[in-house]
């Protein structure tokens, strides 16, 4: 399924742009084949509704999927330490860290 075009509210800055403190568009479609739970379902909605989902298009579903199902695996006691750096790695390369986005050039706007 196609994502909808998104709205622009980004702010752009001299040296940095501010991402809205939240993502209204629609969540796209849990990939096929992801079987997630319930929990991670709604994990899944709760990702696409951060600062960071202004980011992200078609091309990034499948890794926010994956670190979706590789964050479950720490919480139930299966992962290892590679997932732990594959769950951190994922989060750098999507922007969900303060750190990474201040290394793509983005800031979050303060709530009002």
């Amino acid at each position: 399924m196609k994502q909808p075009a998104r709205r622009n509210p980004i702010q752009r800055g001299e040296s940095t742009t501010k991402l809205p403190n939240y993502c209204d568009l629609p969540t796209p479609a849990i990939p096929p084949g992801a079987n997630f739970t319930d929990a991670q379902a709604s994990r899944w909605d709760e990702l696409w509704a951060t600062p960071s989902a202004w980011l992200w298009s078609e091309s990034e579903i499948g890794l926010v999927a994956a670190y979706v199902h590789l964050e479950r695996t720490l919480f139930d006691g299966t992962g290892t330490a590679a997932t732990i750096r594959e769950v951190k790695a994922l989060g750098e390369s999507l922007g969900m860290t303060p750190q990474s986005r201040a290394r793509m050039g983005y800031t979050i706007e303060e709530k009002k």
